[in-house]
């Protein structure tokens, strides 16, 4: 059996051992063992495998009885699929599949799935990634050429599916199709195996920072804005909001990009024992410091941006371990 398997929950999403034998005293309270889970994250090129391990680490110093570890997949679908079958204890999606998964509309996931929201991290835009001298200069312009649309079941496929649906590109057809993560794809286009890549990541990416400083490899990141973003936004509402890559956000970014962007969010199942879950919180929000040494956007996070980055829709499913801590923190009436 696998180290994921090991450690999969046979519960709905996860299953606390709790020793139930009493001592000879009456009055002998049961003995809480320890909590242990995996968080479900993303590549390793990506913001959330180093942000898992940062919050598991967190969770291991700051909350008794508990161990939580990083684990790195395709990332979103895949995730939800792992949390959903009760292989993991927690797991990073976007703010849209809390709503989409309880509707048992998440594209692969056929079934409904009671999976509720613990916290908004980050903004996260929709890179489309090129370098000059590929001819690439619009998302049009990528027919014809070798596109990366992300690592399979990623959240990055899937935006990239809905961008290019909604702008009448085929994928299949219109041009060579490569379904990379974020690392390889930076590789690729660096070597000039592909012309031009999709990824789904917070602002900076390391990968992304890795091409942006590449010595005669000058990136570009393709705006989405105006008319194009709007024809995206009406086919698939409810999905993105409208954004900007900020002036210097990346080395060559001189410059305001639009852009196009989710949220990213930490969710769990509803049989994630509520109490455990405020304790979580609390360790996470009490020690921002530690998760910013792999992410910066950290030492911003407040629980007012944490309920207040998210869709109403996914607002809704808020676990109740999170009412209670974001009520207690006046982030929440």
């Amino acid at each position: 059996m696998n180290e994921r398997c090991t450690r999969a929950f046979v519960a709905a999403a996860l299953i606390l051992t709790v020793s139930m034998g009493l001592t000879a005293d009456a009055g002998a309270q049961p003995k809480e063992e320890k909590l242990s889970f995996s968080i479900v994250t993303g590549g390793t090129g990506g913001v959330w495998y180093p942000l898992g391990g940062a919050i598991g680490g967190v969770i291991g110093k700051h909350v008794p009885n508990a161990e939580a570890t990083s684990e790195a997949t395709t990332a979103a679908i895949d995730n939800m699929k792992l949390l959903g079958a009760g292989k993991a204890g927690m797991a990073f999606a976007y703010d849209y599949h809390v709503g989409w998964a309880n509707d048992g509309k998440v594209p692969g996931i056929p079934k409904k799935h009671n999976i509720r929201l613990v916290m908004g991290f980050y903004e996260q835009p929709l890179h489309i990634v090129t370098k000059e001298g590929t001819g690439v200069t619009s998302v049009m312009q990528l027919k014809g050429k070798r596109v990366s649309v992300g690592a399979p079941n990623s959240g990055t496929e899937e935006q990239a599916d809905y961008v290019l649906k909604a702008l009448g590109i085929d994928w299949n057809k219109d041009f060579r199709k490569e379904k990379l993560g974020a690392g390889e794809s930076v590789a690729a286009l660096k070597d000039g195996k592909i012309d031009a890549f999709f990824w789904s990541g917070a602002v900076p990416t390391g990968s992304i920072i890795d091409m942006a400083s590449t010595p005669g490899a000058k990136m570009v990141l393709l705006p989405v804005g105006g008319e194009t973003a709007d024809r995206i936004m009406k086919a698939n509402p409810g999905v993105f909001h409208k954004t900007v890559f900020q002036k210097g956000s990346y080395s060559g970014v001189d410059r305001d990009i639009d852009a196009i962007a989710i949220t990213a969010v930490l969710q769990a199942m509803d049989t994630f024992p509520a109490d455990r879950l405020y304790e979580i919180l609390k360790a996470i929000f009490d020690n921002k410091a530690e998760l910013a040494a792999v992410w910066k956007g950290a030492n911003m996070l407040t629980p007012q941006k944490a309920v207040g980055l998210v869709t109403p829709d996914a607002l809704k499913y808020l676990h109740p371990g999170a009412q209670k801590f974001f009520k207690e923190k006046g982030a929440l009436k």
